[in-house]
This record gives structure tokens, C-alpha cells and sequence, in this order.
């Protein structure tokens, strides 16, 4: 767990005793760095943390101390004694005084201040909502050595604030504003996170601790950021997708997707350290070859996925309704092959609509394409905003011009700028309207299916 027993014979000169819970009344001191906290046993004791377990070996005689018992191999064989423990055995007990502390090795002493502080808190400190940047890097600061450390109830709280605090909308004067690297919108509900470096440990600790709720908050915030363009922050997100790739498939995806259409002359840039930095002159992750080659990668997957677009419309589920029409007419008049009837109906819907998925897909690639009377081009590997705007043509169809067909729909499509392909807009007429609904549901399917799968075109 971390926790290391190191007796010193003398109190060394860079060892410095914390301002705040060094306290006159502890029974053990922890050194934690280069800082010395003296607090009350029973303090770490609780909450069946690791230091419950710790500490109930004071009764065992000193050859079976603490050091002893941690560093015995998994098949309990003989106790493997270190050289320190030989030669100190017969010091005072572990943690009794500056000269022998309880070593704790791989946490800060902020971190450890921190977890201090909430179970030494007064319930109006812990219940009081965090409000600033420091308090928030605090929590992380708990959830983390709390975790290590196997205080679960801590641990469950501070994950809980934190998942709060990133929900909820920031309480400023203004239903705009700007903090940092992320933009904050109190009305729309955003999180108060400020800073890209900030949003990296919410991640870190809400992977580490494995809690969905803290991941699923900070994914929209990635993703604003993300689509925000800014070259640092997405290679930032590459650099953490990359430590957690099971854990992060999305962002992983997403971010090295938004760099691959940045192109190879802002790769070279990132790579160098040549882009544009903040005011702080905090160091920048730059690109790595690995990147680079996972880059190139998916560039060629995504060209070829984007060729094939047109030819695989997403597979349409028919409605009910879509068999009635036939059946009824054919009944009404006293007619057999109603069931024939209603296949053709149903295979003509079936045939309208992969030519209405070709139509709006190839149209995509038009260097005319509009979006609100504004020209956009699309680059030919940038499949998710193809997809999208094919969407948003399928939905014009849907809830603004139901029943209309031919020109009249290839006009409402073009409300959104794009323009038809060789009559696929016609198509729309020829399919009953509640299968075109299910279209457009099985179209926005397939766009968080490929949002969810690019992690798996870039690879080397």
C-alpha cells in the first residue's frame, strides 16, 4: 500500500514538521516528502483502512514488525527482513517520534494534508460545497491517497462532491463567461473546471477509483474542448487517452481524430513544440512519433471507410404501417395477394431509402455544400461531419416537410445547403414516412457507433 517503516537515528536538517497537523497531542508521526505530520492514531484507524491493519501489529513482538510482515512474499513463506530492520531493531517503535517515522512512499504531502483535512474536518467544512479551484484540486487530492489507502467512505464522499461540482453550473454573474481553457455557460449548466490540467485529474482519478458517474461528467466537457480546436489541449488528450486506452476509447478516438484533420503541417508543429502556448509558460505535451504513425494510420482507415460510406446506409427497420397501405387496399376490394402487395411496398421503401442514403451521402462530397447560406468544406476523411450533416437533411425530411416528395423535398433539404445527387431527394417521397423516422434513428445510431469505433482505426 505504500506505507514504509524508516527509523532514523537523527532528526535530519530538510525534515520539516507541517504547520497544520503537526500536532502537540499526536501519537504518531508520518513523514510523507520531506514534511512530518504528528496526528492521532485512531485518526487513520478508522473506515478499515490499510493503517487499521498497520497498526495492529504493535503488539507483535519487534522481529515480526510492521517492515517484516509487508515485504513476506505472496506464498507466506519465511519473513524477508531488510538490512535497516536488522540494524534497528531494538529502536523505539515506528512513528513514535521525529526519529523514527512511519515512511509513507509515493505520495505528496499535499495529497496527504489533504486526506488529513476531511477526517479531521467539522461537519459544516466537509458539507460546504467546494467554490474555488484549490478546493476542487483538494477533493481530487482525497479521492486519490483515500483510494490508495482503502478509506472507502472518504473515498466514496470525495468522489461524490466531485461529480457534483463538475455538473453543476458556476455561480457567476453573468450567464457567459470565460475561466482558463474552458469555456464556462452557467445558464447551459457547464462545470466549473477551469483549466485543461485540471479536467486531466478529474479523468485520472475518476479511471483510478473506477467511478462511471465522475467519467461520465467530464466526457462533454472533453468533448466542448475538443471541438474547440485548440492543438495543446487535443494532444493533451491524446497523451491521456493513450495511458488509459480500455478505459478511454472515446477520447481516444475523438482526439486523435480532430488532430488527424488538423494535417500533417500542425503535426509537425506539435511534434517540434512550435504552436502557440499559453501566458503561464507551463510546459507543453508535445506530439510523439508513435502519435504520428497511429495518425497517418487512421487517415488511410478513415479514407477508405468514407468511399464505402455511400454504399452501407444503415440497416432500416421497418415500420408496422409500412405493410398496412398494401394489405387494406387489396382487402377492400376483395383482392388476393395482400402479403404480395405488402412485400413490394415494403421492398419499395427498402430500395428508396439506400438511394436516398447514396444521394445524401454523395452529396456530402459536393464543393457547393451550404450549411445556414455559408460554404463548408468538408475535408474526404471527415466522416463524422458527413455524417452529421446527412442527419440533418434526414431530419428536415422528418419534421418539416413530411409528405412532400420530388423537388419539393430536394427544396426543404436544401434549407440546409445541401444539394441533391442524381434524384435521391426524391426518394424521400417514395418511403412511408414513419420508415424515414426510423432512418433517421438508425442514422444517428450509426453516428455514435463510428463516434465509439474510431479508436480502432488509429493503430499501428
Amino acid at each position: 500500500m505504500g506505507i514504509e517503516t524508516s527509523p532514523m537515528m537523527v532528526l535530519q536538517p530538510e525534515l520539516v514538521r507541517d504547520s497544520e497537523y503537526y500536532l502537540p497531542d499526536g501519537n504518531t508521526v508520518i513523514q510523507v516528502e520531506n514534511v512530518l505530520f504528528n496526528i492521532h492514531r485512531y485518526i487513520l484507524s478508522r473506515d478499515g483502512s490499510a493503517f487499521e491493519g498497520m497498526f495492529s501489529l504493535d503488539n507483535i513482538p519487534q522481529s515480526d514488525s510492521a517492515e517484516t510482515l509487508i515485504m513476506t512474499n505472496a506464498e507466506n513463506t519465511r519473513p524477508s527482513y531488510s538490512r535497516s530492520h536488522l540494524h534497528h531493531q531494538h529502536l523505539s517503535p515506528e512513528g513514535s517520534s521525529d526519529k523514527t517515522p512511519i515512511l509513507l512512499s509515493g505520495d505528496t504531502a499535499a495529497d496527504f494534508r489533504s486526506l488529513l483535512w476531511a477526517l479531521y474536518a467539522l461537519p459544516a467544512e466537509v458539507f460546504a460545497m467546494p467554490s474555488t479551484q484549490a478546493q476542487i484540486t483538494r477533493l481530487i487530492g482525497i479521492a486519490r491517497i483515500a483510494h490508495k489507502y482503502a478509506f472507502r467512505t472518504t473515498e466514496s464522499w470525495a468522489l461524490s462532491v466531485l461529480t457534483i461540482c463538475v455538473c453543476q453550473a458556476p455561480d457567476t454573474p453573468s450567464g457567459h463567461d470565460i475561466h482558463g481553457d474552458v469555456e464556462v455557460d452557467s445558464e447551459a449548466g457547464k462545470s466549473i473546471v477551469s483549466s485543461t490540467e485540471l479536467l486531466i485529474q478529474l479523468t485520472e482519478v475518476a479511471v483510478l477509483c473506477a467511478h462511471d458517474e465522475l467519467h461520465e461528467a467530464v466526457e462533454p466537457i472533453w468533448a466542448d474542448l475538443l471541438f474547440a480546436g485548440q492543438t495543446q489541449d487535443i494532444v493533451s488528450a491524446m497523451g491521456l487517452a493513450d495511458r488509459y486506452k480500455s478505459q478511454l476509447r472515446p477520447l481516444l478516438g475523438l482526439a486523435y481524430y480532430l488532430m488527424m484533420l488538423k494535417g500533417k503541417e500542425e503535426w509537425s508543429k506539435a511534434a517540434s513544440g512550435d504552436v502557440e502556448i499559453d501566458s503561464d509558460k507551463t510546459k507543453k505535451p508535445r506530439l510523439t512519433r508513435d502519435q504520428r504513425i497511429r495518425l497517418l494510420s487512421g487517415y488511410y482507415n478513415l479514407s477508405r471507410a468514407c468511399e464505402a460510406l455511400s454504399n452501407n446506409p444503415p440497416k432500416l427497420t421497418h415500420h408496422p404501417s409500412c405493410f398496412l397501405p398494401a394489405q387494406q387496399a387489396q382487402q377492400a376490394i376483395g383482392l388476393g395477394g395482400a402479403g404480395s402487395a405488402a412485400a413490394h411496398a415494403h421492398a419499395r421503401c427498402g430500395e428508396s431509402w439506400d438511394t436516398l442514403w447514396a444521394g445524401l451521402v454523395m452529396s456530402t462530397v459536393s464543393s457547393n455544400a451550404m450549411s445556414n447560406n455559408v460554404a463548408i468544406k468538408i475535408q474526404s476523411v471527415d466522416l463524422l461531419r458527413k455524417m452529421h450533416m446527412v442527419n440533418h437533411v434526414l431530419e428536415s425530411l422528418v419534421n418539416g416537410v413530411d409528405g412532400l416528395a420530388g423537388t419539393d423535398a430536394a427544396a426543404a433539404a436544401s434549407t440546409f445547403g445541401v444539394m441533391g445527387y442524381g434524384g435521391g431527394f426524391a426518394m424521400a417521397g417514395n418511403m412511408n414516412k414513419n420508415c424515414l423516422r426510423m432512418a433517421l434513428k438508425a442514422s444517428e445510431e450509426k453516428v455514435n457507433d463510428v463516434l465509439y469505433g474510431l479508436a480502432d482505426c488509429f493503430v499501428e
